[in-house]
């Protein structure tokens, strides 16, 4: 009896042994809040309705999951079967609003139950779950605000979710029940962390990329929504994005709503995925100032017009767009000399 308590004893320490170290999560610093928030406006749902077009980048990556926005973050971070969510966004609204959704998945067991809580007669038991959900006053203020702000709004963004991905044969987390237990499993287990940082500032993504390295762990999905095209590549944000453990088997999912690149047929945006690799590669290299002028040089992503991947760094990449444009301008000039095609005449008996 004695070795067997031993064993279980021994068995016990070696698995809290295995369990990364997620202390330094749990105090990431907060940036300070934004002189400005974009157009004056809090984005409470997202307005990228293509988002199948991430699923197979983005598949079963694991690791540690960093996105900006609301819930967009959700569905990525389920498809990933990510270890930690780190939610961040410059606007403290949306944080607030990743609150109410930590209250509501950790009361709701179901997807079908999820969605039952945001709907409008729902109201009287989702204030009743966020004044329980917090003590502190603050916290449960700033909740309750959000949720009363923007709980019709994220109503019809999730049944919008549920008819997207229906149409695109794809699991959701507001459908699946594995997809839902995914994420709900983390907030039960205290793996998702909400913090106000901003991509371009000097505290909380470094922060980030510190608890990822001390967890001894990487960073398996970079989601940065559109964030990109508001600022240049500054030394800061190279300095941030270089801070976060990323390898070639790491992912950055990024959209574009900028002038001069190919959107996908009918919505705002570009959408694009690159290799973390590739992506600190650009960060090094000083003619890359901005988003666009690196999506210039990424290669269109199967058949789908507006969509690119980029997994190469800046020197391989504008050679292969070199010669992409050198081989088109060899058929101009082929057809030139050749002349306009004509229809064969047939033969007369």
């Amino acid at each position: 009896m004695r070795v067997l308590a031993l064993l279980v004893a021994l068995a016990s320490s070696l698995s809290l042994a295995s369990e990364p170290t997620l202390s330094a999560f749990a105090s990431l610093p907060a940036d300070p809040p934004p002189a400005e928030i974009v157009r004056g406006l809090h984005y409470w749902i997202s307005n990228e309705n293509e988002l199948h077009l991430f699923h197979d980048a983005v598949k079963d990556k694991g690791g540690v999951y960093v996105g900006v926005g609301s819930d967009q973050n959700y569905l990525l971070g389920a498809w990933a079967r990510a270890e930690v969510l780190v939610l961040m966004d410059f606007d403290q609204s949306i944080v607030d609003l990743h609150r109410v959704y930590r209250v509501l998945f950790r009361a709701a067991e179901t997807p079908a139950d999820f969605l039952r809580l945001w709907r409008l007669e729902s109201r009287p038991e989702v204030r009743r779950l966020l004044q329980e959900g917090y003590a502190d006053p603050k916290e449960r203020a700033s909740a309750l605000r959000a949720y009363g702000t923007a709980r019709w709004a994220v109503d019809r963004r999730l049944k919008r979710v549920v008819e997207q991905m229906g149409k695109a044969s794809l699991p959701s987390f507001v459908v699946d029940a594995d997809e839902y237990a995914h994420i709900r499993r983390l907030f039960l287990e205290d793996k998702v962390f909400m913090v106000r940082g901003d991509l371009t500032a000097k505290r909380t993504v470094s922060a980030v990329g510190r608890a990822v390295a001390q967890a001894g762990m990487k960073v398996g999905v970079l989601y940065l929504s559109n964030a990109e095209q508001y600022f240049p590549y500054d030394k800061w944000y190279r300095s941030n994005i270089r801070e976060l453990p990323m390898d070639e088997h790491s992912v950055v999912v990024r959209t574009s709503g900028q002038r001069g690149i190919s959107h996908v047929k009918g919505t705002y945006y570009h959408y694009n995925t690159q290799s973390g690799s590739s992506f600190i590669s650009w960060l090094g290299d000083a003619k890359t100032r901005n988003v666009r002028t690196m999506l210039h040089y990424a290669p269109a992503a199967g058949t789908v017009y507006g969509l690119s991947r980029l997994d190469t760094g800046p020197e391989e990449a504008r050679e292969a767009a070199k010669q992409r444009l050198l081989a088109k301008q060899a058929v101009k000039k082929l057809k030139k000399v050749r002349g306009p095609s004509r229809p064969r005449r047939e033969a007369v008996p």
